[in-house]
């Protein structure tokens, strides 16, 4: 064997597995969970350590990829994989590569930090066909070739379709279920940031909850955090269950923090963002560059959103007791929604999974760490149809996350986003070290994911 992982308590919640077994790996694949002495080339000694499948993001938003220069700018991949992730999913909010097949080609050709699959991005189907103008409804024709570019790229290997209806307001229903229904022929999912949130929220939700209805294929709610963290939560929670009750496939990801991200030039500041939110423009702060840190007012807003559209914001806006509830609840998966310029950003980029533990296992003993772990790894890789992903049975990829839980805990702050997290021992990425103690020591180990 290449590696052998002794000593430690085994947590595999798509097997049920809770308890002190030995792991063996040889060519990238898990070939032994044992009670038995095992022996390999490489020996980590787990004792007073947890191991458990490498973490999986759902929703995350990936670094650039220069098609001409055929390179990635990695910033957020280093972030991710030093919390532990192993596998991420990119493409979301229906903002990413016009090209995805492209990028996960690139992906396999040069390697990456973690292993990597891609929604199709509706935004950059949009710019394929020359719909350029957010708020205007799109052309029928258009419409039919974003709907055949999309099958073309789900052919490829893209796990779903994303939309960010929010940032692109000129989707009518016409447009969401004829592109989707690209995604009948396999029954990929369908991802969304929702049209509207806080008061809004509800009926946003049935917008895609009808999409789901009306092509039987699975749903999934983006960051409902950021969503429905207003007031709504209770009520949006309630809405999923029902619809999961009557037989839709459909879920939700959260991530722990209650401030959300985006740039600001983006439509969520459209006019009225300040009664939608019940809040003032010193709760937005700025991310990036010489504005970093600093919080806006009337004056600055104005300024920046029209001469640095593209700087990230923070929105401190959202209620921390009802992101609890959609941590809480058991069908809610883990997703940072991070996403990065040059490591600078919001701190759920490369805090997320370590602040899950901490906070609510640890501190606010909300979730089982059990539970913490399922929604980390197995649930995500069922949601997204990972076959190889998100367990630790015998030949499954060699994905592998080992922390000492008394020192797990997220370092990364909103003054300093990208620092890693504390007690993160090893993580494996397809059956190789990818970082020890913080220090990656392989940052191209990561394969494209496709289905």
């Amino acid at each position: 064997m290449d590696i052998v992982i002794k000593n430690g308590l085994v947590i595999d919640p798509e097997n049920k597995i809770y308890s002190k077994l030995n792991i063996g790996i040889h060519n990238g694949k898990i070939t032994a969970v044992s009670q038995d002495d095992l022996h390999g080339n490489e020996v980590i000694d787990a004792k007073s350590m947890i191991v458990t499948p490498g973490f999986i993001d759902g929703h995350m938003h990936e670094d650039e990829y220069d098609i001409d220069k055929d390179e990635f700018s990695i910033s957020i991949f280093d972030c991710m994989l030093r919390m532990g992730v192993t596998t991420a999913i990119g493409g979301n909010c229906g903002d990413g590569p016009s090209r995805p097949d492209l990028y996960i080609d690139a992906v396999d050709r040069k390697g990456l930090p973690v292993n990597f699959g891609l929604l199709v991005p509706h935004n950059g189907l949009r710019r394929l066909v020359g719909e350029n103008d957010k708020y205007k409804k799109a052309s029928k024709k258009n419409i039919e070739k974003m709907r055949n570019i999309t099958e073309e790229y789900l052919d490829k290997g893209c796990l779903g379709i994303s939309f960010g209806i929010r940032y692109v307001p000129g989707i009518d229903m016409e447009e969401l279920l004829t592109v989707s229904e690209a995604l009948k022929k396999d029954r990929k999912i369908v991802a969304a940031h929702i049209r509207d949130d806080a008061k809004q929220v509800i009926p946003s939700a049935m917008e895609l909850i009808n999409v789901g209805i009306n092509l039987e294929v699975p749903v999934q709610v983006s960051h409902i955090g950021s969503m429905g963290a207003y007031g709504q939560m209770e009520s949006l929670l309630t809405l999923i269950d029902n619809y999961k009750a009557m037989g839709l496939d459909i879920s939700s990801d959260c991530y722990p923090y209650s401030a959300f991200s985006t740039s600001l030039g983006e439509t969520t500041y459209d006019d009225g963002f300040l009664s939608r939110y019940e809040t003032t423009y010193e709760s937005i702060e700025i991310g990036e560059d010489e504005y970093r840190g600093k919080r806006l007012n009337e004056e600055l807003f104005f300024k920046l959103r029209k001469e640095r559209p593209e700087l990230i914001t923070i929105g401190h806006v959202m209620k921390d007791e009802e992101i609890d509830m959609a941590i809480a609840h058991p069908a809610v998966l883990i997703a940072s929604d991070g996403f990065m310029h040059n490591f600078q950003g919001h701190p759920r980029a490369s805090g997320t999974f370590p602040r899950v533990i901490n906070k609510y296992v640890k501190e606010k003993k909300l979730i089982s760490l059990y539970d913490a772990i399922e929604k980390m790894t197995y649930l995500t890789a069922k949601r997204y149809g990972l076959r190889n992903k998100g367990g630790l049975s015998v030949g499954k990829d060699a994905d592998i996350v080992i922390f000492n839980f008394d020192e797990i805990c997220d370092n990364a702050t909103f003054e300093n986003p990208s620092l890693p997290p504390n007690g993160i021992k090893f993580v494996i990425v397809n059956g190789k070290v990818a970082v020890k103690d913080n220090e990656i020591l392989n940052r191209n180990l990561g394969k494209s994911i496709r289905r």
